[in-house]
């Protein structure tokens, strides 16, 4: 729908009059383009969490970057202003036959590109909604809205007004820029970046099958004394073991750095754009961790058994503590192992390799289940006691 310039420049106007807000949330709300140059309107929708300095009226030549109007910060005078019926984000060259659209699939967004008048389009550039719901966990939401297209045939420049989300150009080179105006760039995959309560999920999720493999291991030992001797004089025995905690300390100090970590994000947020984390530091400090309490564990529970008066008095009990000994070892290795497993499922997600955050879960916990019922079966199939 083609308009006088006089609204444009009300458009304009109004832009720059809610600029001087100080604080403000741009968004990129119209383009217009005009004599080898593309224009893009910004609305600093007020907003005091961020603070920005964008100017309203940006231009580009080459699609690369966008620059600021210097002067009056207003149109030239031989530039018609065009713009799109609202929902409207297609262009078309009447004289080339290419299309350029933009669309939301899926809660994603995809521009396409159609070289037969508009028949068939292929996608040249998307993002998923998988990808979309990924930066908004690990930078801060920034929601995108479809606000307006424009295509300059003469330079192939196309730009895409995307609200909060920028402005996505492909450049005459075919190359593709978003510009954020002003704000951090977003990732669109991180190691780790993203995942803050999630390690004490998986902490507990590998402390329950830890639980579950020792116990499981440690009554079938009683049972088999009960049966081979007859008499509760070697419950002391399968008590001492479940007495240790296995990856208790692990499932805490973990739990407690993904909330410290969530309320943190939290804090940023509040402030803006929050701070990116990096997760190698993290995923490594939690392997230590896993792997100190485990051995620690181990050489301790051994070491004070060899000494106790109770295991030397008992000498008919020795194959008996070896295996008590040996539950607590596998049940630490069962619990490391899931935690492993459920962890790489959510870090797929955060790297890109899972797109969507519900199947990283369900595939997560479905890890956990068949690392649990691995080692259940291994130890069902396995007699409690040497003959």
């Amino acid at each position: 729908m083609t308009r006088s310039l006089s609204l444009g420049l009300l458009v304009l106007s109004v832009v720059m009059a809610s600029c001087s807000a100080g604080f403000s949330r741009p968004r990129a709300v119209s383009l217009v383009e005009g004599d080898g140059i593309m224009y893009a309107l910004v609305d600093p929708d007020r907003d005091r969490n961020t603070d920005t300095n964008i100017d309203p009226l940006q231009a580009t030549t080459d699609g690369r970057t966008w620059e600021p109007i210097v002067g009056d910060r207003s149109l030239p005078a031989t530039v018609g202003v065009e713009l799109n019926q609202p929902g409207v984000a297609q262009e078309c060259d009447e004289v080339s036959g290419r299309c350029y659209r933009i669309l939301a699939p899926d809660g994603g967004i995809s521009l396409e590109e159609s070289t037969d008048r508009g028949q068939t389009f292929t996608p040249i550039w998307d993002i998923t909604a998988g990808r979309l719901d990924f930066q908004d966990r690990c930078c801060g939401s920034r929601q995108f809205a479809i606000r307006d297209l424009e295509f300059d045939p003469g330079s192939g420049i196309v730009a895409v007004a995307l609200g909060e989300y920028g402005l996505l150009t492909r450049d005459v080179d075919g190359a593709f820029h978003l510009d954020t105006l002003g704000r951090p760039e977003r990732p669109e995959s991180g190691f780790l970046t993203g995942l803050f309560v999630e390690p004490l999920f998986a902490g507990v999720v590998a402390l329950i099958i830890g639980w579950i493999t020792t116990e499981q291991r440690l009554t079938r030992v009683r049972r088999e004394l009960e049966l081979r001797f007859g008499s509760a004089d070697h419950t002391w025995l399968t008590d001492r073991a479940r007495q240790v905690p296995i990856i208790l300390p692990l499932v805490f100090f973990v739990g407690l750095a993904g909330v410290a970590a969530a309320f943190w994000r939290v804090t940023r947020t509040a402030e803006g754009d929050p701070w990116q984390a990096n997760g190698w530091v993290s995923l490594g400090f939690a392997i230590a961790l896993i792997a100190a309490v485990a051995i620690a564990n181990h050489v301790l529970l051994t070491r004070q058994w060899r000494a106790d008066e109770q295991t030397q008095a008992r000498a008919h009990f020795a194959p008996a503590k070896r295996r008590a000994v040996r539950a607590q070892l596998i049940g630490s290795a069962s619990a490391v192992i899931s935690y492993g497993v459920t962890m790489a499922a959510l870090v797929l997600w955060s790297t890109g390799g899972i797109d969507a955050f519900d199947d990283a879960i369900k595939l997560a916990m479905a890890g956990a289940v068949l690392t649990g019922a691995a080692f259940w079966i291994w130890e069902a199939s396995r007699p409690p006691l040497p003959d």
